[in-house]
């Protein structure tokens, strides 16, 4: 009994914190399946109460990365104004800020105190990813998940987003925060979490995803875990034959992962190849916009409603209209243009860097974390969501905050 006391007492002390903004950091995944309203709920609260943080000690920082976010932000502002056709890309636009400053707040409160709230707020972030983790599992088995979602799309599992079918996204963005945890905590069953983790990605049904996510935990593998390279690369090389064959042999896979990545294609020329695939389609619809829009692209949110016309959409039983380009190179230059794409991957390129020197020089792992999943986000031609979306910006921009965290750069 008395054990059991001294555990309660532990795990109370452990999680509580005289800072209460950190309870709503650690709650952040779980309000990304409640939806967009509470999502934006919780990163304002958490930037105002880190805005006011920094008012009352006098720390403001300005450095290049600072003035390159606000070069950028008053370009999108401005690019909308001029360029976007409906107040949707305006006030999408005029919003942007709050997902650097939400980046920047996370990386306030992971420091704090010589980062005495790091390991709490992760270890919570991956007690939620393995109950999603189940819950993939579970639904994958019975058809539907534990609180009775079902995906209405065939092969693809929809768990605790519901309808909007983003569960790829969510995995993919927090599985190697959920390495890092076991790496530290767990390290003797890292091969089994690892396995457990990618099957979990492929049962989704999301191809891109599932590719980013084996590619980013084959970096952190290689790169991070010790271990002979022999052994690292011997799991990965029979992991993938096996999802091969898995995908093969499974007809919903098959038909997801294989056949309809290029059908019908009954020639190698360029249009061949474009109509072959939905995703290339879009592609080459945002190509066309961008031809006629290089130095300011058509504004955010501004595709939707220019992709559909005809001008763009040059081939004969094929459009490539969509709400997004579905890639994110395509979608700055057809929307941003030659200056926002210039001006946003200068960013990007400062992030990764950042985050690969904190690792090379102080061996800080999140940094690293923070760089790769940087690195998989901005892949050329594998498909991805709209970089500007709540969602995907949320977990895009938590992934920034572990590069940001980190002060001890040599």
């Amino acid at each position: 009994m008395r054990k059991i006391m001294n555990l309660k007492e532990n795990f109370f002390k452990y999680f509580y914190f005289e800072n209460k903004i950190i309870y709503l950091i650690i709650l952040l995944p779980i309000s990304l399946f409640i939806g967009s309203i509470i999502n934006n709920l919780f990163i304002i609260i958490i930037i105002i109460t880190y805005l006011f943080q920094l008012q009352k000690k006098k720390k403001f920082e300005f450095n290049l990365l600072f003035y390159l976010i606000i070069i950028l932000y008053l370009y999108l502002i401005l690019n909308s104004v001029f360029l976007t056709q409906t107040n949707e890309g305006i006030i999408r636009a005029i919003g942007f800020i709050r997902f650097p400053l939400l980046a920047f707040a996370i990386a306030y409160y992971l420091r704090l105190e010589d980062e005495r709230y790091l390991k709490p707020v992760l270890q919570t972030w991956f007690i939620i990813f393995i109950i999603v983790s189940i819950d993939i599992i579970f639904e994958f088995f019975f058809g539907f998940n534990s609180i009775g979602n079902v995906s209405n799309y065939a092969g693809r599992l929809a768990s605790f987003s519901g309808d909007e079918l983003k569960i790829g996204g969510y995995y993919f963005g927090f599985v190697l925060l959920a390495l890092w945890i076991v790496n530290k905590d767990y390290k003797k069953y890292f091969y089994l979490y690892l396995i457990f983790f990618l099957i979990c990605s492929l049962l989704i049904g999301e191809k891109a995803n599932f590719l980013k996510s084996l590619f980013i935990t084959s970096i952190f593998l290689i790169v991070t875990y010790n271990q002979t390279i022999t052994k690292k690369i011997s799991f990965l090389t029979l992991f993938l034959v096996l999802s091969i064959f898995f995908i093969k042999s499974t007809p919903s896979f098959n038909s997801r992962f294989i056949v309809h990545s290029f059908n019908n294609i009954s020639s190698f020329n360029y249009e061949t190849i474009v109509k072959s695939n939905e995703h290339l389609s879009h592609y080459h619809t945002a190509y066309e916009i961008f031809k006629e829009n290089k130095l300011f692209g058509i504004g955010i949110k501004n595709f939707r409603n220019l992709s559909y016309d005809d001008k763009f959409n040059p081939f004969e039983n094929v459009n490539g209209g969509s709400t997004h380009p579905h890639q994110i190179h395509f979608e700055f230059l057809s929307e941003l243009g030659l200056i926002g794409y210039i001006l946003l991957f200068g960013i990007l390129i400062i992030l990764i860097s950042r985050g690969v020197r904190q690792y090379l020089n102080n061996k800080d792992i999140l940094s690293f974390i923070g760089s790769i999943f940087i690195i998989a986000t901005i892949l050329p031609i594998i498909p991805s969501g709209s970089f500007f979306t709540t969602y995907t910006a949320t977990i895009f921009w938590i992934n920034v905050s572990l590069i940001l965290r980190y002060k001890k750069i040599n």
